[in-house]
């Protein structure tokens, strides 16, 4: 069984910014057309464009995570592989995947893993889709925002590496003014085609990267990739009431397309930080107030700060127990004509050394909560 981990030579828990920084490191090195007629060069091309593929993609990378757990049934794209020293039953799938049923059930992993140009049975030919534009694919990358940022709405700045197309190719890989010629690997079509047991599979050529075509002479720029990284600073636009784990959609801002086709999206998941005072639960706003022990006793009347930056008053009654909780309504988050309230709790303070005052207030608290209790 392949492990792509290793491949690569990070570990299984990378992220994807560092999956793609990686790759592009291998793949400048390795790639054929830097590397004319070097064999090894080549295979080893091949390895680290499907350990990419596979890894950068949410659902394929948690498959094969599966599967790898499992010990075996994943050997990657090489024709004719099996699924490794024993036999591997549907059965085996099911229990990993939880699926049943026939062959569309099985069917089913091998289009989420490998893509949705599945074949038929056992035939090996015959059926990788023609070239033509495609779409770039989508990034995904985690962002952290101020708590006061995700309730009140606002923008922030982020920077980020992103893919773009090479400026001197134009993404076709070559140096201007160099020949074309078909790619041997796929004869043209951008799809190579395997067997994995007993299905046929195909997936983007790693030769030429989708393109049909190979140069005779690579891109100077991109190596014959096709795309640079840059760096960019984003101002990205943050809803009011936005929760930690929702994503933001940055549209073109993904890995660039391929023969013409449009770039992918970015997705930003957003981190919302905690506040040293508030904490939201749904729409409602929470926090902690401290309050003496003598202004708990006879009761009293404090200030606390709210969302917008003003403070509110509120009336604390005499013998306020630590943990009461009072409610300033219509001053949480707003969020679609809804508006949730503000929740206060008492936070009573008991000093060290109290005095005897404050002991004799604190029994007599004491003494009112059990007698209501």
């Amino acid at each position: 069984m392949k492990d792509f981990y290793k491949i690569l030579g990070i570990s299984e828990n990378a992220s994807e910014a560092d999956i793609k920084r990686v790759y592009r490191r291998l793949a400048k090195k390795y790639h054929p057309d830097a590397n004319q007629g070097d064999k090894q060069a080549e295979a080893r091309f091949k390895e680290i464009s499907e350990a990419h593929e596979v890894l950068t993609d949410k659902n394929k990378r948690a498959q094969f995570d599966q599967m790898r757990r499992f010990g075996g049934g994943f050997e990657g794209a090489r024709p004719g592989a099996g699924f490794g020293a024993r036999e591997f039953r549907f059965e085996d799938l099911s229990s990993i995947f939880g699926k049943s049923g026939g062959f569309g059930s099985f069917a089913d992993i091998f289009s989420s893993i490998f893509g949705d140009n599945l074949g038929g049975f056992g035939t090996g030919s015959g059926f990788g889709q023609t070239r033509g534009p495609r779409k770039g694919d989508d990034l995904y990358t985690d962002m952290e925002i101020p708590f006061s940022t995700a309730v009140n709405g606002g923008k922030v700045n982020v920077r980020l590496n992103i893919d773009e197309q090479c400026s001197v190719c134009k993404g076709t890989g070559s140096r201007p003014g160099s020949s074309q010629r078909i790619c041997p690997e796929c004869q043209g079509r951008g799809m190579v085609s395997f067997t994995q047991g007993n299905f046929a599979v195909s997936r983007p050529c790693p030769r030429c990267l989708g393109r049909g075509k190979i140069s005779g002479e690579a891109c100077s720029s991109c190596a014959g990739i096709g795309s640079v990284s840059r760096r960019r600073e984003l101002s990205v636009k943050i809803p009011s009431g936005i929760e930690s784990g929702k994503k933001i959609r940055l549209k073109r801002l993904g890995n660039p397309g391929i023969n013409g086709g449009p770039p992918g999206d970015l997705y930003l998941r957003v981190d919302v930080t905690s506040h040293p005072f508030f904490w939201r639960q749904g729409l409602d706003i929470h926090c902690r107030v401290p309050l003496s022990i003598k202004r708990a006793v006879k009761g009293t009347r404090i200030r606390v700060r709210t969302l917008s930056g003003k403070k509110a008053e509120l009336k604390i009654p005499p013998g306020t127990r630590a943990g009461t909780k009072f409610r300033l309504r219509d001053l949480g988050l707003a969020l679609k004509e809804r508006r949730g309230d503000q929740i206060v709790e008492i936070d009573i303070k008991v000093p060290e050394n109290m005095t005897d005052e404050e002991k004799r207030m604190f029994n007599e608290m004491a003494e009112k909560a059990g007698a209501r209790g």
